[in-house]
């Protein structure tokens, strides 16, 4: 199992001021945490608390229809593009870049084992968009669609571009060149995909976007591209299994929650850093981001009372961020927490050659990349200490599917546990809504023209210009 050591965030590491007494805590909360556990675990099979994603590692049906489409379209297309934003993309860039063999389409097939290439449009620049459709022949692309409402203007704009250009290059065949994951009833690409034929896979319901990675939304391109699905699977049930133990001592996600809401409403730690040192990790460190700021930043509690709650997650990656990013951590306001992840074992060992002996970097030589990745982990993580900052450190014995999908899962449940310390709805985000609804204000959705006239005379008076 991935491991989680929280000694440098105890005060007998970081001092009083700085640090918590983590057995003391684990003592005086042990009761809330139980509690907190049990419910989860009682409420993920009803309707409408949005916790079925707690049972995604459970279905069999998903895992065999996503084998059976996969196979099926085996050695058809060079390429892969899945459109979705958020949700419906960063857990697809994290599993596939820590999975894959790196640099993975700049690989040739034989290489690939003759899987396709992998491409994520997760925004609508309209540069980058061109620049890939440029280098991509569709007719050898399979196009993933991604939006569980059907009506994400980002990605129902990519889509309505890319459908424009399929139909034209391959006529009538171009819907065997598009799948989409949707929502199972409603929406308006459930609506399109069945009058246009579209092969469809679907969303559960109470499943929100950002706890989506192992549904459909990342299973199908995940096996689509040869990642083992299984091994991901195994790895969440374990974990799940860990994690309903509901006594803290035995319980790293429900340990790491406790630490970071008390590093922030009782040692001012509002900011979360979330550091793998790993390159192949860093776009979990992306995916952390969206799940801890979109879940625990809320305005209203449970109660209804204004409380303006959320610890602020930043993303960076060891080593290279010890050269951006340490030196405000150091010196800078002692307000973070940084979370290491490290990973016991490389898939590869590269030794530092024992040449210019006669100069400074001569130590270097005869020692491999791995003891220097590690021993810079270590030395960052005491560097901190010493200025009384409070780390926690997550181990992998090594990257593959099996514990990467215990870490996002344990971050997932980390955040539910953290959201009811909150006492916060974890699985709203109102504050996204808001803007996705002035949006379609000034896109001209029907429906929102009153909403219209009045942003367009706000931002008229405010100087901004408006479309």
């Amino acid at each position: 199992m991935i491991e989680l050591n929280c000694k440098y965030a105890d005060s007998a590491v970081i001092g009083e001021e700085n640090g918590l007494n983590i057995q003391q805590k684990f003592n005086e909360f042990k009761d809330t945490i139980a509690n907190i556990i049990s419910d989860l675990n009682k409420r993920k099979d009803k309707p409408g608390q949005w916790l079925q994603w707690m049972n995604l590692g459970y279905s069999e049906e998903t895992v065999w229809y996503v084998k059976e489409y996969a196979a099926l379209v085996e050695n058809r297309f060079d390429n892969i593009l899945v459109l979705g934003i958020g949700g419906s993309a960063l857990g697809g860039l994290a599993v596939t870049e820590a999975l894959l063999k790196p640099y993975w389409n700049l690989l040739s097939k034989e290489q690939r084992n003759n899987y396709p290439r992998i491409f994520f449009l997760d925004n609508i620049d309209a540069d980058s968009i061109t620049g890939l459709l440029e280098i991509l022949d569709l007719k050898k692309t399979l196009v993933n669609v991604i939006t569980k409402s059907g009506s994400t203007a980002e990605t129902m704009s990519q889509f309505m571009i890319i459908k424009d250009k399929l139909e034209r290059e391959l006529g009538d065949d171009y819907r065997k060149n598009i799948v989409a994951t949707t929502d199972k009833n409603v929406g308006v690409l459930k609506q399109i995909a069945e009058q246009e034929g579209y092969k469809t896979f679907i969303i559960p319901d109470d499943v929100g976007g950002r706890f989506s990675v192992f549904s459909a939304v990342g299973l199908l391109p995940f096996a689509l591209v040869g990642i083992d699905i299984d091994e991901i699977i195994n790895g969440i049930k374990d974990m799940d299994l860990a994690l309903k133990n509901t006594d803290i001592n035995e319980n790293i996600a429900a340990q790491n929650a406790l630490i970071h809401f008390l590093m922030d409403t009782q040692k001012g730690k509002k900011i979360s850093v979330m550091m793998p040192y790993s390159s192949r990790l860093k776009y979990v460190a992306d995916w952390y981001v969206q799940l801890w700021a979109e879940s625990l930043g809320k305005e209203k509690n449970l109660n209804g009372e204004t409380v303006h709650v959320g610890p602020t997650p930043v993303k960076a990656v060891g080593a290279t961020d010890q050269h951006s990013q340490i030196q405000l951590y150091n010196e800078g306001p002692n307000d973070k927490i940084i979370n290491f992840i490290r990973v016991k074992k490389f898939d590869n060992d590269l030794e530092i050659p024992k040449i210019f002996e006669y100069t400074g970097i001569g130590y270097l030589g005869g020692k491999t990349l791995n003891d220097l990745m590690n021993a810079e982990a270590d030395a960052t993580r005491v560097a901190l200490s010493d200025y009384n900052k409070p780390t926690v450190t997550i181990t992998l014995p090594e990257i593959n599917g099996y514990y990467v999908g215990q870490l996002l899962y344990m971050f997932e449940v980390q955040t539910a546990i953290a959201g009811a310390l909150y006492n916060i709805d974890a699985f709203n985000q109102p504050g996204v809504e808001q803007a996705k609804n002035y949006t379609y204000a000034l896109m001209g959705r029907v429906g929102y023209e009153e909403s219209a006239h009045a942003l367009h005379e706000k931002m008229a008076a405010n100087g901004v210009y408006s479309v």
